[in-house]
């Protein structure tokens, strides 16, 4: 996530290759998620139809509240098999327990987090057999001798049968990456049909990125990771590097990628076939969703979205995989990755992803192709008064909305 008018107060500042305290407090000071305001009556949820989309055919829906009370919430998660209870993540660090269209809810967990711009309690995924082994993971930033880490950690339910009565303990680090900037930390991590968990790095932060973190696969920033918890870990490490990894063999890579060139992966989901549904937040001018393939190159940052950005003409294309969709400032700033749609409920949004701009509060929908490769069209859901940190979808197959500016949540049902 991030504001226009960030970077544009960056660069006349302090140029490109300024100091780097002074983009540290800049970040800081100007990229807080606390500043963003809602375009619109959150009062009154009625989608409007303005700009591009008013071009676009449109599938009707409505927003029905169904929890609320969180401090800007950034993922919300539903246990295997559950349509009722979940877990809310809290940027500052609060892992909060909820039941649909219930008014309690209670803190399960407590972690002390760093919460500078884009940093915080980022993402969780429950263990496919979570019922069963109560493991929870989670993705977090902290401090450690003055320097930014983000975190991956499992911790063990006591009661996984009773979530709301469950306690959170005997945390085990997997996996920490320095962060050279408070930004671009994306977020999410989830598990695949194939059981591995999946891992999204952003490129490190500022702007450009100015280390190509993006196109080095020597680093694991800028990509997406994909590891085994389950089996015996490698040696020196606390997880296991699946051998059917792209890069397992290769010495060019990092052995836990599964693809790389991303900027911030902020959200992501799996399609009907496993693969990844990556929405990567842009910079300047484009957002984009990419169907992710194994060992593949998604481009940042030599390209955003189709098009070239380092250099701004010409640049090299080989080797390089197309996003199914982009979008440019008309219709917003913010990409945030949600999910196909399963439910029963709406059958125009069956078989479609789901996802929005943080910024304009838009909300879309796009088939999901066969080909990894193939441009697709979006469908508008309208503009709503909300700012879309991140999606949720239950065991039904419906999809809910996370709004981080009033800490609510909200189900996509029918008109």
């Amino acid at each position: 996530m991030k504001h226009i008018f960030v970077y544009l107060i960056f660069l006349a500042v302090v140029g490109v290759n300024g100091c780097y305290e002074i983009k540290k407090f800049l970040i800081q000071k100007l990229g807080s998620t606390e500043k963003y305001e809602i375009d619109g009556d959150a009062a009154h949820l009625v989608p409007v139809f303005s700009g591009l989309d008013e071009k676009r055919e449109r599938i009707e829906i409505s927003l029905r509240e169904v929890a609320n009370g969180f401090e800007q919430p950034t993922d919300l998660q539903f246990p295997p098999g559950d349509s009722e209870e979940f877990f809310v993540l809290e940027k500052k660090g609060k892992v909060v327990w909820g039941k649909i269209g219930k008014k309690d809810t209670k803190v399960i967990l407590t972690l002390n987090v760093k919460t500078e711009a884009e940093e915080g309690l980022l993402g969780m995924a429950f263990h496919p057999d979570f019922r069963k082994n109560g493991k929870v993971y989670f993705n977090y930033v902290v401090e450690v001798g003055q320097k930014d880490i983000s975190r991956i950690a499992e911790w063990t339910a006591t009661n996984p049968t009773d979530l709301k009565n469950t306690k959170l303990e005997s945390e085990r680090i997997l996996m920490e990456v320095e962060q050279p900037y408070e930004n671009h930390n994306a977020g999410q991590i989830l598990f695949g049909q194939d059981k591995m968990l999946y891992i999204g790095w952003g490129d490190g932060g500022w702007l450009n990125d100015p280390a190509h973190n993006g196109q080095n696969p020597q680093t694991f920033l800028g990509t997406i990771l994909r590891i085994d918890v389950d089996s015996t870990p490698d040696k020196d490490k606390a997880y296991k590097v699946p051998k059917d990894n792209p890069f397992y063999e290769d010495k060019c890579c990092k052995p836990e990628i599964f693809a790389f060139g991303f900027r911030n992966p902020w959200r992501f989901s799996f399609d009907s076939k496993g693969r990844p549904i990556v929405a990567d937040v842009g910079q300047d001018l484009w957002e984009e969703i990419d169907i992710v393939e194994k060992g593949k190159n998604y481009g940042w940052n030599t390209r955003e979205g189709f098009h070239c950005f380092e250099p701004k003409e010409n640049c090299k294309t080989d080797n390089l995989s197309d996003p199914i969709y982009e979008y440019g400032r008309d219709d917003g700033q913010s990409i945030t990755g949600g999910y196909i749609y399963t439910g029963k409920e709406i059958s125009a949004l069956t078989g479609k992803y789901i996802f929005a701009d943080f910024m304009s509060g838009r909300i879309w929908a796009t088939p999901v192709p066969d080909n990894a490769s193939e441009k697709v069209t979006a469908y508008t859901l309208g503009k709503w008064p909300v700012l879309t940190s991140s999606f949720g979808r239950d065991a039904d197959g419906n999809v809910y909305v996370v709004d981080l500016g009033k800490g609510k949540i909200f189900r996509i049902e029918g008109k």
